[in-house]
């Protein structure tokens, strides 16, 4: 074919015609960009409603709502640890107004445990804050014979079966958590697999366990019903301000914290991450969501989004290299 002034103003008119259609687009996303949110968002939260994640996922949305002049409405969408909420929106529309509160359950050790997971926790989200974090707990029965760390492991020693250790269902981060205790103190523990923390509960207090590994009952210790042993975290929390952690006990290697916070699909455009992430920052300073937070054992955290995918990958990491060394075995 022959070039020609007839094929030269054909090249440059299909040329402007594609240079159009390309700033179209782009401005399309500007503008959807500079007018989000414009109607109302969804926060899925994976775990049921009326416990400690939907409290703290509530009074966030709140706060953010405020800030953001949109509804923001919780949908609790419980079940397989945090999987099938986190699969929902994995598959959400990338547009901000489906976000899920994400943890190291439904995002770092499923993607290493469940070989079935239904989405990836690492392609198919995009970070926008870790809003908070908590250790673990071991709380102890009131009936036992010890007040302190090295007087449970010491017991649990004379114990035929050793003590019975409630967690909040096998495989889970507490469990794992609770095991690496038993694995770096000595601790002779058997841990018994429940649906959640509640009934793990009150079979302590009924005398069918001896302790749980979860999050702590600040009202069941002050109660006097049951005794904090201590916590993976590298600090105190303020209720309980008299028991050491872990390391502080002598075991530095058993610092671990279960991550909090909030992701969106993967292709969701920078601008409403960053619109996002200024939300919950602001609703961070908020007194009454420190208190929530408080409250339910978490410690505030806050900043830039690249703060949760960094500690959701070192997670992720350090979960892989436990299974592959054999350090985790969930059998018992």
């Amino acid at each position: 074919m022959t070039s020609g002034p007839g094929n030269n103003r054909l090249s440059r008119g299909i040329f402007a015609a594609a240079f159009a259609v390309l700033g179209a687009t782009a401005f399309a996303g500007a503008t959807v960009a500079a007018d989000y949110p414009n109607r109302p968002i969804r926060i899925v939260v994976p775990w049921p409603a009326g416990g400690p994640t939907d409290a703290v996922a509530r009074v966030l949305a709140n706060e953010m709502s405020e800030q953001l002049g949109q509804p923001i409405i919780i949908d609790n969408k419980a079940g397989a640890t945090g999987s099938i909420g986190s699969d929902n929106v994995a598959k959400a529309a990338p547009d901000g107004y489906t976000i899920v509160v994400a943890n190291t359950a439904s995002h770092s050790l499923g993607k290493i445990a469940n070989p079935k997971l239904p989405y990836n926790p690492v392609t198919d989200f995009k970070s926008i804050i870790e809003y908070g974090n908590y250790p673990v707990a071991i709380m102890g029965a009131t009936s036992l014979p010890a007040k302190n760390l090295k007087d449970f492991i010491a017991y649990s020693k004379t114990a035929k079966d050793g003590l019975l250790i409630g967690v909040p269902g096998a495989g889970s981060v507490s469990h794992i958590y609770g095991l690496l205790l038993a694995q770096k103190t000595g601790a002779k523990l058997t841990f018994v697999p429940y649906r959640g923390d509640a009934p793990a509960r009150l079979d302590l207090l009924a005398g069918n366990i001896q302790g749980i590994a979860a999050t702590p009952d600040f009202e069941m210790i002050a109660a006097g019903k049951a005794w904090l042993v201590g916590s993976t975290g590298a600090k105190r929390w303020k209720q309980t301000a008299d028991v050491p952690t872990f390391a502080e006990a002598g075991y530095p290697d058993l610092v671990a914290n279960i991550v909090w916070g909030f992701s969106a699909p993967a292709n969701t455009p920078d601008d409403i991450i960053k619109t996002l992430n200024a939300a919950a920052n602001k609703a961070l300073k908020s007194e009454k969501v420190l208190k929530t937070m408080g409250d339910n054992s978490y410690f505030p955290v806050g900043g830039v989004p690249e703060v949760l995918t960094s500690d959701f990958n070192k997670q992720i990491a350090e979960f892989g290299e436990m299974f592959k060394a054999g350090l985790i075995k969930l059998d018992n």
